[in-house]
């Protein structure tokens, strides 16, 4: 038989069974989603979201809650200026005990020089004393000395001497910062009215950085009255006022003064304002509005320290010798 008159082959039959769908007919399956994205999984993830939110507010407020113990420094700068200024009121240094560095050596020789003793401690529990606050591994306990009262601080005052009062200034972040900035440029004290007024917390000390071993605080009972007194002493009461004065650079800071600053709320009271005779301003953009105390009190201070600068300068010019040449 020829090869050309061979029978021909029965087609293969079709592996599809009768009355099945094709692959390219069949439904297309429902793409799988993360689980965030499936209705089933949205409320537990909801509720898990809620409940770590409810857990972070429970830690942020259980910090917020703690207050640091009254009568310790934190911090390196804080301690530090405590143990070389008045290591007589340093009842203890304490340390965490994971602190192995220069700063924590430094602060140990201070101590073993003034005889204060120290103590190694666990981290947690410095920050069961700090109450939330920085301190770095390093706290000391001081004993509290009571503030000075007027007469006291006036007493060791030198001739124009630079002094500061806060009006109704009530964050302790401002007073401490304050105090700092006074320390740096050489301020001979500062008066604390007891109305409506920070006190000398811990948070004051930690922010002042050793400020509050280096300036005198005085707690002053009438703001007013104090001011009043210190005109008949010569001192000239100079008031930061947003609302008028003379530019602070305009104005002769070289004698006695005292700064007077009030919260970036209201300001100086009126009744305290009329018992300042000069009155300065911080010329600022209006996009700005006002200026926080600290700041205002820092630029004012920075001015003070100028002018006593040129006119130390200027006289000791005027002071020396004439040259024989001339």
């Amino acid at each position: 038989m020829s090869r050309d008159n061979r029978p021909e082959r029965p087609k293969r039959a079709s592996s599809e069974r009768p009355g099945a769908k094709r692959r390219d007919d069949r439904p297309e399956r429902p793409v799988k989603t993360r689980s965030s994205e499936r209705g089933g999984s949205k409320g537990r993830s909801d509720r898990s979201e809620r409940s770590v939110k409810e857990r972070s507010s429970k830690r942020v407020g259980s910090s917020r809650e703690k207050e640091p113990q009254e009568g310790l420094a934190f911090g390196f700068h804080a301690v530090r200026t405590a143990l070389e200024v008045n290591p007589q009121r340093v009842e203890r240094l304490i340390l965490s005990r994971e602190l192995r560095d220069g700063r924590s050596r430094k602060l140990v020789s201070l101590a073993k020089q003034g005889n204060v003793p120290y103590q190694q401690v666990p981290r947690d529990a410095l920050d069961r004393l700090a109450g939330g606050l920085n301190h770095q591994g390093m706290a000391a306990r001081i004993s509290e000395a009571d503030l000075l009262n007027p007469d006291e601080l006036m007493e060791g005052l030198p001739a124009d001497p630079l002094l500061i009062t806060l009006d109704e200034v009530s964050d302790p972040r401002n007073v401490g910062a304050i105090l700092r900035t006074a320390a740096a440029v050489g301020a001979h004290g500062m008066f604390l009215p007891g109305h409506r007024s920070s006190g000398l917390s811990p948070a004051v000390r930690r922010v002042a950085q050793g400020g509050l071993e280096l300036v005198p605080v005085a707690r002053a009972g009438n703001l007013s009255s104090m001011l009043r007194t210190l005109k008949k002493e010569g001192i000239t009461p100079v008031a930061l006022d947003p609302a008028g004065g003379v530019p602070y650079w305009e104005a002769d800071l070289t004698s006695g003064v005292i700064l007077v600053a009030g919260s970036e709320e209201k300001g100086v009271r009126p009744g305290v304002l009329k018992e300042c005779p000069v009155r300065v301003v911080i010329p600022i953009s209006a996009d700005i509005g006002s200026l926080n105390v600290s700041v205002a009190m820092g630029i004012v201070l920075a001015e003070v320290s100028r002018q006593r600068s040129v006119s130390s300068a200027a006289v000791a010019t005027a002071r020396l010798p004439e040259s024989p040449g001339d």
